[in-house]
């Protein structure tokens, strides 16, 4: 009895032995709880305060010379506060500017070059993500100021200037219409053509090249060669200012109409006129000549043989003489609207049969003629 009295009652379940590191374990389950919260708690307390920079938005990119292009940008939504933006181009950074600016203007480039543009804001060693490429090309500015600064019968010459908006190119290509007439060194400003037709137009345009590249062509240079002084059927009025007198058959003041034609043959400097005349004065036969007029002062001048009066019956060679220029204020690029003249006609001495002679005699008459 004492046994069993001294055994615990009711009887208990016999106990097992604790089995080895359960204890370890439970404690390093109870270190990575432990852990985790404290990691939780620090990014909650960290991550506010290292927030990464926003991309900017909204890129733009232009050329406003040959030479430079100008990217501009808006700012990013959110983020941490940056201080500062680093321009990349062609993926290489070209430059940096402070976080209060959003353009940046990228220089000394090659006019015609293509170019791909990001930016990046920054802070610190911190960077967003760079914004979407943008693409521009530079500029290839066309020639300004083109005017021409002389014409003659069958040249003309015409002057430009660079564009200021770009470096001097490498050459100039003159254009009459589509068809390229010159090129000349990026250094020249001006050009001269020759060989062309008297009173006519022409129209020319210049282009500036950088290697390969070309520019737009110029505004549109409209060119008039001179006109000829006088050209084709030309109406004229005679009037009679003198006579030798005695049995003239011609009166002073005596007038009458007629019509010349005139050929032109002009070079650069210079016009000649072929006349294809006639006198045709009351009382006379009609007798044609023609007469080669060259330049005189501010006219034209030439004489010509013709056998126009009789001394009994014999022919008289006669000279002619004439002077023509155009009146004041009728003058249409080179080509005479309205102008006037003289013309002497002399009978040299002459003698007849039976001893009879004549002696040396003029009439002088005046013209004036219209034409358009």
């Amino acid at each position: 009895m004492a046994i069993q009295d001294a055994l615990p009652w009711p009887p208990q379940p016999a106990t097992a032995p604790p089995r080895p590191g359960r204890g370890r374990r439970r404690w390093s389950y109870a270190l990575a709880a432990l852990a985790v919260i404290g990691l939780v708690t620090g990014l909650l307390v960290w991550a506010p305060w290292h927030k990464v920079p926003t991309t900017p938005a909204a890129v733009h990119a232009q050329s406003p010379t040959a030479t430079s292009v100008l990217v501009s940008w808006t700012p990013g939504k959110g983020g941490t506060t940056i201080d500062h933006y680093l321009i990349v181009r062609d993926g290489t950074q070209v430059g940096s500017v402070k976080a209060g600016q959003t353009s940046y203007t990228d220089t000394g480039l090659a006019p015609g070059s293509s170019h791909r543009y990001t930016i990046i804001a920054a802070t610190g060693k911190q960077r967003s993500l760079p914004t979407r490429k943008v693409s521009v090309t530079t500029i290839t500015p066309s020639p300004v100021g083109l005017t021409a600064a002389q014409e003659t019968w069958t040249t003309a010459v015409f002057h430009w200037s660079p564009s200021p908006k770009g470096p001097a190119p490498d050459s100039y290509t003159i254009y009459d219409g589509s068809t390229s007439v010159a090129v000349v060194a990026g250094t020249t400003d001006s050009y001269s053509v020759t060989g062309l037709t008297p009173g006519t137009s022409y129209q020319y345009e210049v282009t500036a090249r950088w290697g390969q590249h070309e520019s737009g062509r110029s505004s549109v240079l409209s060119v008039a060669t001179l006109a000829p002084p006088l050209q084709g059927q030309v109406p004229l009025q005679f009037k009679t200012v003198s006579t030798p007198g005695g049995g003239a058959s011609l009166k002073p003041g005596q007038k009458w109409s007629d019509t010349w034609t005139f050929t032109p043959d002009c070079t650069g400097n210079s016009c000649t006129l072929k006349a294809d005349a006639e006198f045709a004065a009351p009382g006379f036969s009609v007798d044609s000549f023609t007469m080669n007029l060259t330049a005189s002062g501010s006219g034209y001048a030439g004489s010509a043989k013709v056998k126009i009066t009789k001394c009994r019956s014999v022919s008289v060679q006669n000279t002619i003489t004439l002077h023509i220029a155009a009146n004041n204020g009728a003058v249409d690029n080179g080509g005479w609207n309205a102008w006037n003249g003289t013309m002497v006609l002399n009978s040299p001495y002459v003698t007849a049969d039976g001893g009879f002679f004549c002696p040396q005699q003029s009439w002088n008459f005046s013209l004036t003629g219209t034409h358009s």
